[in-house]
């Protein structure tokens, strides 16, 4: 039986959780300081600005922050999130998708000894950028190695694993945060983030590399070897595509196009592509990326799905849900945010199960169809004043995102490509969400002040222009080998040194 349709092996699920457990850390990072955020610009029983100390220690119990500091501050883990995310191109095709994984997991290290021993906002900030950058590349690497090692029926669910692993790393460290509203607990919080981080480099040893990496550094005997441990049944079919799909080369492209149909000609190309280094030794850079036209327009298509996913207004409830709470809700406000937060892991579980059912596409228009609508109705709950529409309203946003475009783009984009692109394209795609994630961290509560009750207008806008560019312009790729989708995208023929070399002269 074909490898491709012959059923999960419970390794490949191993693998794929963990590697996913960089997205739980993300999650951690995300909203470490979200509950107990109050006690880390204001110290306990003094004016606000005043500094007082732990007994027997020159540590502060606060750092001190005006409002734009504090934002610029907890926004630089979004800056460093966008520096992760341009250094994951590199690095994962240098080192490989799991080794690259082991390595920056020492950002998270690094991060938490600074925040958690931080005297002054700088740094605080400095802390936020590298747990950031370690956050931003997990969120491109992740996506790009389960996509690899995932037989096609099961890469839309085990791709979800990263959304919902980041989803229950937020919901876990908001409960956590409820019991460290202090002093001393703010800086508890941001230990946290080591955990789950030390876990995953024990365990990513015992997990397959990536089989269309090794191939792609023409390392043929190991990539087969790898695959051999990641699927049931027979392999040369699926493994003959697989090199082909990698190949830059398009020197024969009837045999490219047969080749899938016939078993017997698998083992044949696979000592002809393992003599030949241009063939599968060759990773586009961003630019040479954007050179080549097909590559080109799928790249921007990404990018603007990767912004919507930002834009649509997500984070500003994650990062100040709270505050958004406080003005109905109170002291309660905490429980509501935690309350919010486990509804998404639900939700997410939910899109985890239909991914692979109703499609990308679908999932993506249903869910920015939806944040359009609850965005319209929270409105009007903020402007009449009415508690309980504000939270089912907020809840049912959550959701709508939850489902499609919390989960989807970062499967997508992982998705489209050939192996030589992948890694310059996700990044790119990566360092635009990043980006956006820093712009709406960083004006929402400027856009609060001066929009008030009617903010979620802006998302209702940019909810409508997504939900009419999903219907028109996203590809489906549900069920279908990455080979499959390059032949329906028109990039799995094309001869990327001649289009090169055309480009040059």
């Amino acid at each position: 039986m074909d490898s491709r349709t012959a059923g999960l092996r419970p390794f490949v699920v191993f693998c794929a959780v963990v590697a996913s457990i960089g997205a739980f850390t993300n999650g951690v990072n995300t909203s470490s300081l979200n509950i107990p955020g109050d006690y880390v610009k204001n110290c306990p029983g003094v004016p606000y600005g005043e500094v007082t100390y732990y007994v027997g220690s020159s540590l502060p119990e606060c750092i001190p922050m005006s409002d734009w500091i504090w934002g610029v501050a907890t926004g630089m883990f979004a800056v460093g999130g966008l520096l992760g995310a341009i250094a994951s191109g590199p690095l994962a095709e240098r080192f490989g998708r799991r080794d690259s994984m082991l390595i920056m997991n020492a950002t998270f290290f690094i991060g938490a000894a600074l925040i958690s021993t931080s005297t002054t906002s700088g740094q605080f900030a400095l802390g936020r950028i590298f747990v950031g950058a370690g956050s931003g590349f997990m969120t491109v690497v992740i996506s790009m190695y389960i996509a690899e090692i995932s037989p096609p029926p099961q890469r839309g669910a085990l791709g979800c694993l990263l959304q919902l692993l980041m989803t229950i790393g937020i919901l876990v460290i908001q409960a956590i945060g409820l019991g460290l509203r202090s002093s001393v607990g703010w800086r508890i919080a941001t230990v946290i983030t080591v955990a789950p981080a030390a876990v995953q480099m024990v365990c990513l040893p015992f997990c397959a590399r990536s089989p269309r990496w090794l191939i792609s550094r023409g390392r043929i005997d190991e990539a087969r070897a790898e695959l051999l441990r990641l699927r049931n049944g027979d392999i040369e079919q699926e493994f003959a595509d697989m090199i082909l799909g990698v190949s830059t080369s398009n020197s024969n492209v009837d045999e490219k196009k047969s080749i899938a149909d016939k078993d017997s000609v698998a083992a044949g190309y696979t000592e002809k592509a393992a003599s030949n280094d241009e063939d599968v030794d060759t990773n586009l850079s961003f630019l040479q990326v954007m050179r080549i036209p097909v590559l080109a327009v799928l790249t921007v298509k990404m990018c603007i799905v990767h912004a919507s996913s930002q834009l649509s207004g997500i984070n500003a409830i994650m990062y100040y849900s709270t505050d958004i709470f406080r003005t109905s809700f109170f002291d309660d406000a905490p429980y509501v945010t935690v309350g919010v937060a486990a509804l998404n892991v639900v939700v997410t579980v939910i899109g985890l199960a239909l991914v692979d059912r109703l499609g990308r596409k679908f999932l993506l228009l249903f869910s920015a169809v939806g944040m359009c609508l609850f965005a319209m109705i929270m409105t009007i709950a903020l402007h009449f004043e009415v508690s309980a529409l504000q939270v089912v309203c907020v809840m049912l946003f959550v959701s709508s995102f939850a489902v499609g475009l919390g989960t989807i783009p970062f499967l997508i984009t992982a998705e489209v490509y050939p192996t030589y692109a992948v890694g310059a394209a996700s990044s790119a795609a990566l360092v635009v969400n990043w980006l956006c994630n820093f712009i709406i961290g960083l004006i929402f509560p400027a856009l609060q002040s001066a929009c008030q009750e009617y903010v979620f207008l802006i998302f209702m806008g940019i909810a409508f222009a997504v939900s009419v560019f999903m219907f028109l312009f996203v590809p489906e790729t549900k069920q279908k080998s990455i080979e499959d989708i390059g032949r329906t995208l028109g990039w799995y023929d094309i001869d990327v040194h001649e289009i090169l070399n055309k480009n040059t002269k």
